[in-house]
C-alpha cells in the first residue's frame, strides 16, 4: 500500500498522537479540529461548501483560536485525496463516535472513490478506565493501541445509513436507527443516544447542557468562568460515575450558549450578563426571575422565546412549526 494518513479529531489528541510515533512521518497526521457533535450538520453534497459552512460556523464561536486554511483537513485536503490508506483514530465520546459516520461519507464525497479506511477504537485504558478521547491518553497508551480494524463494504453501507440519519433534516430516521435491536457499531449508537439530550427537554425547553449551565448561574454566579468550568466538572463527574457524559464540548460553545440564554432581545431571557460579550473570563453572569422560574419547573425557555437552533441536521425553528422535544430518551414534536 502506498501512503498511509491517520486522522486524529481535536489537536491535543493529535498532539499525543505524534508523541506516540505511530506515525513515521509527522505530516500523515491529520488534525480534524470540527467538533461534529455542535452546529449545523447536514448532508455533503459539495465538500468545498460543506467545509466552509463549518468553517464559518465555529469561527462565529471562537474566532480567536479557530486554525487557520492549513492547519486542519478542511484547509487542505490534498493529503487525503493522494492517500491509499486512511486510519481513524477514536475515543468513546459523541463527536469521536459521530466521525467513524463522517469519514467515509466525506471522502466519496471529496472525489468519488473510497479510500482503504481502517478505524482504531479505543475503549479502554490499561487502568480500565473508559476512553473518551486519545487527549486524555499518554502517549505510551497511544502507542500500545488496540488493533487496526478495517471497513468492509458492509460496515461503510452501515455507516452511510447512520450518516443519512444524522444529517436529515427530520430526527425520525434517526430515532429509527436507535430503536433497532442491535447495532454494528454499538459505541456509535449509545453515543447518539445521548446526542438527543441536545433536543431541549419537554418541561424547561433547554438542552442538557443549557440546563446545566442555568443550574450553575445559580450555584457559582457571577463568575462566568466559574460557571463554565463546573458544568464542564459535572459533565465529567456523571460520566465516572456512569450516568451518561459521552456527549463532551469545549468552554467557547457553553460561552455561546450563555450568550443565547442572556441574549437581551429574547423576550424573556433566561441570564443578565454584565461586562463582556466575547471574553468570558471578563464576564459576569446572574440568573433572572424568569431563570429561576424554569429551573423550579415552572416556565419553559422555548414556549417563551422560540427557538432557532441546530441539532445535528435537524434545524429546530418555532417560526417554521419545526420543533422536537426530548422526553424520557424520546423525541416528541409539538
Amino acid at each position: 500500500m502506498g501512503r498511509v494518513v491517520h486522522v486524529l479529531i481535536g489537536s491535543s489528541a493529535a498532539a499525543s498522537f505524534r508523541q506516540s510515533k505511530v506515525a513515521a512521518n509527522r505530516k500523515d497526521v491529520l488534525l480534524l479540529f470540527d467538533h461534529l457533535s455542535c452546529g449545523p450538520l447536514p448532508p455533503i453534497s459539495d465538500v468545498l461548501s460543506w467545509t466552509r459552512a463549518r468553517r464559518k460556523y465555529w469561527r462565529s464561536i471562537t474566532d480567536a483560536s479557530y486554525p487557520g486554511t492549513t492547519k486542519d483537513i478542511y484547509g487542505d485536503v490534498s493529503a487525503l485525496q493522494a492517500a491509499e490508506g486512511v486510519v481513524l483514530w477514536l475515543g468513546t465520546e459523541l463527536a469521536d463516535q459521530i466521525a467513524a459516520a463522517w469519514l467515509p461519507a466525506f471522502l466519496h464525497a471529496l472525489d468519488g472513490r473510497q479510500s482503504e479506511i481502517k478505524i482504531v477504537q479505543f475503549k479502554h485504558n490499561v487502568r480500565d478506565k473508559e476512553v473518551l478521547s486519545l487527549a486524555l491518553l499518554h502517549p505510551k497508551d497511544i502507542a500500545a493501541h488496540p488493533p487496526l480494524v478495517s471497513l468492509t463494504v458492509k460496515t461503510i453501507t452501515e455507516l452511510d445509513a447512520v450518516w443519512n440519519a444524522i444529517t436529515s433534516p427530520d430526527p425520525t430516521s434517526l430515532a429509527a436507527y436507535l430503536k433497532k435491536a442491535s447495532h454494528r457499531f454499538p459505541l456509535l449508537a449509545r453515543a447518539l443516544r445521548e446526542g438527543l439530550a441536545r433536543y431541549p427537554d419537554a418541561t424547561s425547553g433547554l438542552s442538557r447542557w443549557e440546563a446545566g449551565l442555568l443550574r450553575n448561574v445559580r450555584r457559582v454566579q457571577p463568575s462566568c468562568t466559574m460557571v463554565i468550568g463546573q458544568t464542564l466538572a459535572d459533565s465529567y463527574d456523571s460520566f465516572w460515575a456512569g450516568r451518561g457524559g459521552r456527549d463532551q464540548v469545549g468552554d467557547a460553545w457553553l460561552f455561546d450558549r450563555i450568550l443565547k440564554l442572556a441574549d437581551p432581545k429574547l423576550r424573556e431571557p433566561a441570564i443578565e450578563i454584565t461586562g463582556s460579550r466575547s471574553i468570558y473570563r471578563k464576564t459576569k453572569v446572574r440568573l433572572t426571575a424568569f431563570g429561576q422560574a424554569i429551573l423550579d419547573g415552572k416556565a419553559n425557555f422555548v414556549d417563551a422565546n422560540g427557538i432557532d437552533e441546530w441539532v445535528f441536521g435537524v434545524h429546530l425553528q418555532s417560526a417554521a412549526g419545526r420543533v422536537w422535544f426530548h422526553r424520557g430518551g424520546e423525541l416528541v414534536r409539538r
